[in-house]
C-alpha cells in the first residue's frame, strides 16, 4: 500500500518539518524514491509505524539544530536527504542521523558533523566524551540472506557446497575494508555497525573482526586471528567496533562492543 507524492509531501511539511526545512525545493515538489519507498506498508498500521520512525527522526534533526544551527544540518543532510533514491539508502541516512545525535548528547563540546581527515575522506562525527576526541563512523549493511544454505565459516575449495552461499562473515570483512580511510590517524575511532538480520548478527561480526574461528570463542575478548580485520595494520586506527541497533520505538541501542587488540 503506497501514499500519494502529494500526501507524503503534506505529511512530511506538517509532522516532519526540520526533515521539510532540510530539503531542497526539486525534493519538495517531488518527494525523492527513498521517502515513496520508506512510506509503502503492507497495511495502515505499518504505514503508521514508519510514520513515527520519520517523526523520530525528525525530532534527533531537530536536537542536531539546536547543538548547531539549522545551517550546519542542512548543509550536511540536505544532498543525502534530498537525493535518497532507495529505501535502503534512507536507512542507511536515518542511521547516521540516530547516531550523531545520540553521541552529540554525550559530547561536552560541541560535536563536528563529518569531520574531514587529512587525506580529504570524512567520518560522520567527532565529539568530547571525558576528555577525548572520538571520532564515529556508521556502517548499515543489511542482511538480505532469504533462508537458503549459507556456511558459517570458510571451506577449503575442494569441500565447498555449490549451492550454499558464502559466509556472511565474509561479506562483512570485504565491505568494511576500507572504513579505515574515513578516519584521522592517532585519534580514537569507532565504527557503529548496524546489521539488519534474521540471524546471528553477532556471531558474523565477530568473524570478521577476529577471524574465522572465533565463532566458538565465547569470551568477552576473543582471540585474535591473522584472518580478522583487526589483524591488518592499516585497522590499528580502528579503536573498537559497535553493534548498533535502532530499535521499533527508535530509541538507539549499543548491543555490543569489541575492542581492537592492536
Amino acid at each position: 500500500m503506497m501514499i500519494c507524492t502529494s500526501e507524503i509531501n503534506q505529511f512530511l511539511e506538517k509532522s516532519c518539518p526540520n526533515i521539510w526545512s532540510i530539503l531542497n525545493q526539486k525534493a519538495k515538489n517531488t518527494p525523492p524514491k527513498g521517502f515513496q519507498e520508506f512510506l509503502f506498508g503492507e497495511s495502515d498500521e505499518e504505514i503508521e509505524e514508519r510514520k513515527a520512525l520519520l517523526r523520530q527522526v525528525d525530532r534527533r534533526i531537530s536536537h542536531l539544530i539546536n547543538k548547531t544551527t539549522l545551517k550546519v544540518v542542512g548543509d550536511t543532510y540536505r544532498r543525502d536527504l534530498s537525493g535518497a533514491d532507495s529505501e535502503n539508502k534512507l536507512a542507511e541516512f536515518f542511521c547516521e542521523i540516530s547516531l550523531v545525535d545520540s553521541l552529540a548528547s554525550m559530547s561536552s563540546e560541541l560535536p563536528v558533523l563529518r569531520p574531514k581527515t587529512e587525506i580529504g575522506t570524512a567520518c560522520d562525527i567527532k565529539v568530547m566524551i571525558d576528555g577525548c576526541n572520538i571520532y564515529g563512523e556508521s556502517k548499515r549493511l543489511e542482511d538480505r540472506w532469504e533462508g537458503v544454505s549459507r556456511s558459517i565459516s570458510k571451506s577449503p575449495p575442494e569441500s565447498r557446497q555449490d549451492n550454499a552461499s558464502r559466509p556472511r562473515a565474509m561479506d562483512l570483512y570485504d565491505k568494511l575494508k576500507v572504513t579505515h580511510r574515513q578516519f584521522p590517524s592517532n585519534t580514537l575511532n569507532v565504527i557503529f555497525l548496524f546489521h539488519p538480520s534474521f540471524w546471528n548478527t553477532q556471531l558474523y561480526m565477530k568473524q570478521a573482526l577476529f577471524g574465522d574461528n572465533s565463532f566458538l570463542d565465547e569470551s568477552d575478548q576473543p582471540l585474535l586471528y591473522e584472518d580478522g580485520l583487526y589483524s591488518l595494520q592499516e585497522w590499528r586506527t580502528i579503536s573498537a567496533c559497535v553493534y548498533t541497533r535502532v530499535n521499533k520505538d527508535g530509541a538507539l541501542s549499543f548491543e555490543k562492543i569489541w575492542k581492537n587488540p592492536k
